[in-house]
């Protein structure tokens, strides 16, 4: 069916293209004006957890969705009436199932593929940090433990900070930690909002995509002269015959142990018949 109307829209370009140049043109340069404003438009999200409670939505050039949480209607839905039960089905017999096929993937390949996704990863570009805010106050029933959570905290922000830097774009950052002696639970308050553009995730999706592509047609040529070596040494096992069953119809001579007994008896002395020698004499 895709193919299909892929085929239509191409023929009804083609004929627009010969009979109306002119509106042939315009409608090309309006799909590709709708094209760079979905591309370059700046979408993103703003994720928040304040007061306790969780905060989502998203955002497309500036205007904001809320996702989380939701807004509470005041009419209160009617309720709904129990369905009666259904009598249970006997259950179906279980299928055979089909043998699994193996993706016949070695480790150099799946290594391969791993450094090519994260190369693409690289095209990417930093993302757009719009705003960061943290506030830790660090609270327990242990001052000791309390102290030393309160340090290590602030050890984390501090190694985290350039590395930050270098990743993102950063606008506005409020960040500030504080220790309570009196309190026994520690508060955070958090909000992150991010910006990207959809032609950073086409330009990473294609540089990774064009890599292991790579990679899968080299594993479709090892594939295929594989196949080719086994064609070639491989023979049915019905065309081959066992070794030693080529003369298994004809008689087999006898061993020498089988002749040894015969032999015995030929090479026995015969004896003398002394009673036809008494008769004689």
């Amino acid at each position: 069916m895709i193919k299909w109307i892929a085929l239509g829209v191409i023929v009804g370009l083609v004929l627009l293209f010969i009979f109306a140049p002119v509106l042939a043109w315009i409608l090309v340069g309006l799909v590709a004006l709708l094209i760079a404003f979905v591309l370059f438009v700046p979408i993103g999200a703003d994720v928040a957890y304040i007061d306790k409670q969780f905060r989502l939505a998203l955002r497309v050039d500036g205007f904001a969705f809320q996702l989380l949480p939701k807004k509470h209607t005041d009419q209160e839905k009617p309720k709904e009436e129990p369905k009666p039960r259904e009598e249970k089905k006997e259950p179906k017999p279980e299928e055979e199932k089909k043998p699994k096929k193996s993706l016949n993937f070695t480790k150099e390949e799946i290594l391969e593929i791993i450094k090519k996704a994260f190369k693409g990863l690289r095209k990417f570009g930093k993302l757009t940090v719009r705003k960061f805010m943290l506030h830790y106050t660090a609270a327990g029933v242990d001052p000791y433990y309390t102290a030393k959570t309160f340090g290590l905290v602030n050890g984390g922000l501090s190694t985290l900070a350039p590395i930050c830097a270098r990743t993102f774009r950063c606008g506005d950052v409020d960040v500030w930690t504080d220790i309570d002696f009196t309190a026994n639970w520690m508060t955070v308050d958090t909000e992150l909002s991010i910006t990207l553009r959809l032609i950073q995730v086409v330009r990473a999706a294609l540089a990774a995509g064009i890599g292991v592509l790579g990679v899968l047609l080299k594993r479709r040529k090892r594939l295929k002269k594989e196949e080719e070596l086994a064609k070639k040494n491989g023979v049915p096992a019905s065309d081959t015959e066992e070794p030693g069953t080529e003369n298994a119809g004809e008689d087999k001579p006898e061993t020498n142990e089988q002749q040894a007994p015969a032999d015995q008896i030929n090479n026995q002395p015969e004896e003398r018949n002394d009673n036809n020698g008494d008769n004689n004499g």
